[in-house]
């Protein structure tokens, strides 16, 4: 009967022991990417984002402490299932924050310097610009800030604002939208978050 109570305090203490690692793993990886994401965010889009996200973050290490009391299994499934969610539900209020950013007066003045930006890099005549169906009203100003001709067209693919630039003659795709800065922090998120159970 000891051995087992022996064997169950062993089983208990590993579990422990693995949930204070995860905890500590965790807890420095949020500090690096607060500090980095600090440093990289531009708009104020972004930065409620990456606030959100630090929020949602914190809720998942609580999470992860009470589940790796379980069993090791159990508890893997539970989290990455966890996790999951709570990046989907993150990155929903993330793109909803993003689109009413798309409203704002700060939001024109981004597109604008996006397209002068575009238009610094894209120097041949055949430079097409892409904008979603919500971007035609700033259309002139676009047009304004790229500063010579250019034709510019709607996209489906743009959905949340931004602007995307093409010229062929260069083999130059310049993308300035706010629906890839978003999948790149999805990506990264799922990359480099930490908040993972490994064996």
């Amino acid at each position: 009967m000891s051995e087992i109570v022996s064997k169950t305090d062993n089983f208990l203490k590993a579990i422990e022991k693995y949930a204070e690692k995860q905890r500590n793993k965790i807890q420095s990886e949020a500090e690096d990417f607060k500090k980095r994401e600090l440093n990289k965010a531009e708009e104020d889009g972004l930065r409620e984002a990456y606030v959100l996200l630090q929020r949602k973050m914190a809720e998942l290490k609580l999470k992860i402490s009470g589940d790796l009391s379980k069993s090791e299994g159990e508890s893997k499934k539970k989290i990455f299932l966890r996790r999951k969610e709570i990046a989907d539900e993150v990155f929903l209020k993330a793109e909803n924050k993003l689109k009413e950013y798309t409203q704002s007066s700060q939001y024109t003045a981004s597109l604008e310097k996006s397209t002068r930006l575009i238009a610094e890099k894209l120097t041949e005549d055949d430079t097409v610009l892409l904008i979603g169906k919500n971007d035609v009203k700033h259309k002139k100003k676009i047009a304004e800030a790229f500063g010579r001709n250019c034709e510019i067209k709607e996209t489906d693919e743009i959905t949340i604002g931004g602007i995307m630039g093409v010229s062929h003659k260069l083999g130059l795709l310049v993308d300035e939208t706010l629906d890839t800065r978003l999948e790149e922090q999805h990506e990264w998120f799922y990359a480099n978050s930490g908040l993972s159970v490994t064996d």
